[in-house]
């Protein structure tokens, strides 16, 4: 298949694919986006899962062991002990504790001096913890200084401390501290010293390694202070904090990061792993302790799956992309290679070879009535040469161009199948002596749009003829395909460059109106404007800006312009026969005298204005003969009809 670039089929397979190649590149870009966003909300939904099943787990071991440190405490205060008692009571209350909540594995009861048990001066301290299989007391002090004690005493409430390696206890821990008030002698509670719970926090280890993380991704657990305390790599835990984690991050970003999580709770936070990789990391903050766990995606791994999706969503819609051009290449060369036969068998026909070929296309589609055409006119041709020899060539010329002119046109909107409610027309032609190409059309684009077009070929006899047939069928065919005056004009005018072997061009004005509100867009080239005869009688000219001739020049632009009608207004449209008339003084009829002939026509109908416009060119002309065609076309706009 050879690939014309100058032809009508490649130029509108070009049109078609740059029209479908951003349908294409929308719908990719669309859908590759909400793909994406699919996917990262399906990981991120996956990290809140595996996030709220361990922070709940967490919390409520730490709830636990929150609401027992405060329990112990308040009966400490409110029961007056002997030292014997509170040893008794703590290794009884250590012992029932751990059956429900294991990882406690320590209590402290430490006093102000003064408030402690019975017989006892000073300070004192007193650490019950669980060893092997038992529980023991022992003695501890200098313990007013220390941070645990401090800051209870400093805050008079409960705290979580910093977990820590313990040194009774060794293995990490993290201790609840809660104050114990007792009432003076006034009814006053009085500060009288700190309990701790000592909690085991070792499980989390065995707790972080085991957990499934899609994506090479990984737990970690972070404390009050972003220490971690607990993470794939050991030898990370107690020794780094959450810096390590996004070392490329700046000061700023680590306390958006700290805001975030006192204030959204969760979230995602784009930082860095301690390996200096790029990493995705879905927080969720426990109330409970206020520590953080932290759900952390090596970044090339969190966007994977999106990438490959992407990778094959490309592939498909390449895929499809190459199918739909070679389809839409197919399709146009093999629905324009009639065009192509009817070309070179017009060709040959203006080379006088009557013997040529004329492709057999059936159906009424506009190509099989151009390939009709040429089958009359070539058996015009024939018998116009077998009995009119011995008449005068430029004489049978004529004839046979008026022939052709007036027998091919049609005479009102019955024979052309496009007449309804909103509007009316009638067209009106009358070819000189010297008979040339000038012409009128009118169909239907659908039910709601109608075309309307007068034109004018430069030039006599029967290349104006041809010119008029071929350009009247490609305008037709191209408004098919087109919406736009000014794109089927660019492609009529392209189309008919190629084939203009007599240089004949061609005035032309064309215009799609709107049967539903009267909206017009036109276009004209190089034509005559239009008149428009207003439903209260007044008459001006359209207001149209002409552009070049057609088939004056390769790829000229036309413009698109518009008017409105409105109901009851009705539009002339002429060529330049009309308004070139001559009378024997050798004036022109002009434009003022056809817009006083239309003022004058009053509420007359589109036939009745032809005539009356016609009657007047005869008184003005008298016997004078016209040397140029005389072209008409009146269009009425009646509006679409009220609703019942």
């Amino acid at each position: 298949m050879k690939i014309n670039v100058h032809g009508l089929a490649f130029k509108q397979s070009m049109a078609v694919f740059a029209g479908i190649s951003i349908v294409f590149a929308a719908l990719f870009l669309f859908s590759n986006s909400q793909i994406q966003g699919k996917l990262s909300q399906m990981l991120l939904q996956k990290g809140e899962e595996v996030s709220r099943a361990n922070v709940a787990l967490i919390n409520k071991l730490f709830s636990s062991g929150r609401t027992f440190g405060e329990d112990v405490a308040y009966n400490i205060g409110n029961k007056k002990m002997s030292a014997a008692e509170l040893d008794d009571y703590l290794l009884r209350t250590l012992s029932g504790v751990r059956a429900t909540v294991p990882q406690v594995v320590a209590m402290v009861a430490a006093f102000e001096p003064g408030m402690a048990p019975k017989g006892i001066d000073g300070e004192y301290m007193r650490l019950a913890y669980f060893s092997g299989d038992s529980t023991t007391v022992i003695n501890g002090g200098n313990y007013h200084e220390k941070i645990w004690y401090k800051s209870t005493k400093d805050s008079l409430k409960g705290i979580w401390q910093e977990p820590f390696i313990g040194d009774f206890i060794k293995e990490p821990i993290v201790i609840f501290t809660t104050p114990i008030f007792r009432e003076d002698y006034n009814g006053e509670k009085k500060f009288a010293g700190v309990l701790c719970v000592d909690i085991s926090i070792a499980f989390l280890k065995d707790m972080i390694a085991n957990m499934p993380v899609s994506n090479d991704g990984y737990a970690v657990v972070l404390s009050a202070s972003n220490m971690i305390i607990a993470h794939p790599k050991n030898e990370l835990t107690f020794k780094a904090n959450f810096a390590s984690l996004s070392r490329n991050a700046s000061h700023k970003r680590l306390v958006e990061f700290e805001n975030a999580v006192h204030s959204m709770k969760n979230g995602l936070f784009l930082g860095s792993s301690v390996d200096g990789e790029d990493a995705a990391i879905y927080f969720t903050a426990m109330e409970s302790i206020d520590w953080t766990f932290l759900i952390v995606w090596p970044a090339h791994k969190f966007m994977e799956e999106q990438r490959s999706v992407s990778h094959m969503y490309a592939w498909i819609t390449f895929g499809g992309y190459a199918i739909v051009f070679v389809l839409i290449l197919v399709i146009t060369f093999r629905a324009s290679r009639p065009l192509k036969s009817l070309a070179v068998a017009a060709d040959k026909l203006g080379e006088g070879d009557f013997s040529v070929t004329i492709p057999d296309l059936t159906g009424r589609d506009e190509v099989s009535q151009l390939a009709g055409a040429f089958k009359k006119m070539r058996t015009s041709l024939q018998t116009f040469i077998e009995t009119q020899k011995d008449m005068d060539r430029s004489k049978r010329d004529l004839e046979f161009s008026r022939g052709i002119q007036l027998g091919i046109l049609s005479k009102n909107e019955m024979e052309e199948g496009c007449g309804d409610n909103r509007h009316a027309l009638a067209p009106f032609l009358l070819p000189a002596q010297n008979a040339g190409g000038d012409y009128y059309d009118f169909f239907k684009l659908d039910d709601d749009h109608l075309a309307v077009l007068v034109a004018d070929v430069a030039g006599k006899g029967i290349p104006a003829t041809l010119v008029m047939l071929v350009s009247r069928v490609v305008i037709r065919t191209l408004a098919l395909h087109h919406t736009s005056v000014a794109e089927i004009f660019n492609e009529t005018n392209d189309g008919l460059m190629s084939h203009n072997r007599d240089q004949l061009f061609v005035t032309a004005w064309m215009g799609i109106l709107d049967l539903r509100n009267g909206h017009m867009e036109f276009a004209s080239a190089g034509h005559k404007a239009p008149a428009i005869l207003r439903k209260d009688g007044s008459v001006s000219f359209v207001n149209s800006v002409p552009d070049i001739a057609l088939v004056v020049k390769e790829d000229c632009t036309y413009n698109a312009q518009t008017l409105d009608l409105n109901p009851g207004d009705t539009l002339f449209m002429y060529t330049d026969g009309v308004t070139g008339a001559r009378n024997a003084d050798g004036e022109t009829f002009g434009k003022d005298n056809l817009l006083r002939a239309l003022a004058d026509c009053g509420d007359r109908a589109p036939a009745e204005i032809n005539s009356f416009v016609k009657e007047r060119l005869d008184h003005f002309t008298g016997d004078v003969r016209q040397l140029d065609d005389m072209a008409m076309l009146s269009v009425r706009y009646d509006g679409a009809p009220e609703k019942a």
